[in-house]
């Protein structure tokens, strides 16, 4: 096959990932997007020394590069070169992934082609969650955010399930078309099981969506009010006090506080001028100073409304005599620091715990692999100001509010940590039985960026069947029940705030006890599939020696 059919095949698989990914794309495109660079894959076999894996990534590498530039163009909205880095090197690592599975074809069973692709790639997503360069946006299984009542079996499963069926559905329909062109006895087995692998789980899932309206559990209700403040990123967040922020808030947020309120959700970083967690814990704050005057602000809502408790976003530092962690900054003498994007829930009796942010985003808020680039933090306090990478914390922390007789317990996932299914299992697991998202996504302006991450939350909701509530400074703020389905949203740049009632849950789906399995599974079999390549190649390399003597 020429070298330009080869590089079209890799930019229609581009195109068509591209087009498949909301808010604007068919979702259901996805079950066919991999399907010609399969067959560029095949092209590359057939050709003299086609086999190899750079050649695999050489041609691979456009189509992820037009994916990626597709749906996450936006970031360079709020920075050109973490934008062009995110979209470039994304893609680089998804072509290495699949440069990888072309180089092992020749080398094991094609019996075992389907299975190292789905556990290459599952691997891969799986890495994608859990190392410093996290960037897990376009995992696979996120393609169905905006169509949970055809996955609610991510109940059991999480986005990995949906990352599987994508990839056996794509490897279906391919041999479907290489047995239309080269063994029809073949095609009526493979169309069989085509049809089957794409409406069984949806049918299993509308069945499932139907029946569990009635599971959810309605004895304990929590009065919420969202405050979507709509702070402009660029002009104000900063130039504003503290103080002034919480006047907004308050003003905002006012027409939905009464004595049966229970909660008052906030956005990220509502409070942007950094105040100290000690002060906070131990109540000792200087309340004149503007950057403290939100606390008795707040402490004058909850007098008039005595029920109140507020989950606010704030920027929150802690001092320490020692290095206590790797990202902790010297800033003096025996003196060192750390920065820290948090969520405090502040209540009747004022400090009610908090949850520092853990899933931070690289190159903006970590600096990736600091044990090997640490010294790059002080390089960038001497000539910025400002610090490498933000304190993360070590637990999965629950904020206990009360509403009416109950005590409720309730998590916060800040921003990025929405988009991470595992870690908002471990809160529930952790006793979590309502899940609150806060976020700030007015950075990305009126781009994809902010309904993507909003429709991520809606995976959240159906994983651990519990309601999602979502405050975002500019939108879209919303409710999401544990079917998945929005029950109330805002619109975006709009400063608004509305009140809703949810209900707590405490039955733990499968998913939330077991994280992504799934995904664990297929990495052991990656370590089978690459152990078996080892092993054919020793063993055609003896042979070859043998033949040749």
């Amino acid at each position: 096959m020429k070298w330009y059919k080869l590089l079209l095949l890799s930019l229609i698989s581009g195109l068509l990932l591209g087009f498949s990914w909301y808010p604007h794309g068919l979702p259901f495109l996805i079950f066919f997007a991999l399907i010609p660079l399969l067959f560029m894959s095949d092209g590359l076999l057939k050709r003299e020394r086609g086999g190899g894996f750079w050649k695999g990534f050489l041609f691979a590498y456009p189509g992820f590069l037009v994916w990626n530039a597709i749906t996450t163009y936006w970031i360079c909205y709020c920075t050109v070169p973490g934008g062009l880095a995110a979209v470039i090197l994304n893609a680089m690592l998804q072509a290495l992934v699949f440069a990888a599975w072309h180089a092992c074809r020749r080398h094991i069973s094609t019996d075992w082609h389907p299975i190292l692709l789905a556990s290459f790639w599952m691997a891969f997503e799986y890495l994608h969650l859990n190392w410093d360069l996290t960037w897990p946006w376009l995992n696979l299984g996120n393609i169905f955010a905006v169509c949970p009542q055809f996955v609610q079996w991510y109940s059991v499963t999480g986005t990995f399930g949906g990352t599987l069926w994508v990839l056996v559905c794509n490897y279906l329909f391919y041999m479907l078309i290489r047995s239309l062109s080269s063994d029809k006895r073949h095609a009526k087995a493979y169309a069989i099981a085509v049809a089957a692998v794409v409406v069984v789980p949806i049918v299993i899932s509308c069945i499932q969506y139907a029946h569990y309206n009635h599971k959810i559990d309605k004895s304990t209700p929590i009065n919420v009010a969202v405050v979507q403040p709509n702070t402009d990123v660029w002009e104000e967040e900063f130039n504003m006090t503290n103080t002034e922020h919480a006047i907004r808030m308050l003003q905002t947020a006012q027409p939905y506080l009464n004595d049966s309120t229970h909660l008052v959700l906030c956005p990220e970083t509502c409070m942007p001028h950094s105040v100290s967690m000690e002060m906070l814990i131990n109540g000792t704050y200087p309340s004149h100073i503007p950057t403290y005057g939100f606390l008795p602000l707040i402490d004058n809502a909850i007098a008039t409304h005595p029920n109140l408790n507020f989950i606010i976003g704030v920027s929150a530092m802690t001092l320490y005599d020692h290095k206590a962690t790797i990202t902790a900054m010297k800033v003096g003498q025996d003196q060192y620091i750390d920065m820290h994007n948090t969520a405090i829930c502040y209540g009747p009796h004022r400090y009610n715990g908090h949850h520092h942010k853990m899933r931070l985003v690289p190159g903006v808020e970590s600096l990736p692999f600091p044990k090997i680039f640490g010294f790059l933090g002080d390089l960038m306090i001497n000539l910025g100001g400002t610090h490498s990478s933000l304190g993360k914390d070590t637990c999965f922390r629950i904020f206990p509010i009360t509403a009416g007789e109950q005590t409720v317990k309730v998590s916060t996932a800040i921003c990025y940590e929405s988009i991470y299914g595992e870690l908002c299992s471990r809160f529930v697991r952790n006793g979590a039985e309502l899940l609150t998202v806060i976020t700030n996504d007015s950075w990305w302006d009126d781009s994809p960026g902010h309904t993507q991450h909003f429709e991520m939350a809606r995976l959240r909701a159906v994983e651990n069947r519990r309601y999602v509530v979502r405050s975002a400074n500019g939108g879209t703020s919303a409710v999401i029940d544990p079917r998945g389905n929005v029950l109330k949203s805002t619109k975006y740049q709009e400063r608004t705030a509305f009140g809703t009632t949810v209900y707590a849950q405490q039955h733990e789906t499968f998913y939330s006890k077991y994280g992504d399995l799934l995904a664990r599974i297929a990495v052991g079999l990656s370590f089978v599939g690459l152990l078996l390549v080892i092993i054919n190649r020793i063993i055609k390399a003896i042979q070859h020696r043998r033949n040749r003597s």
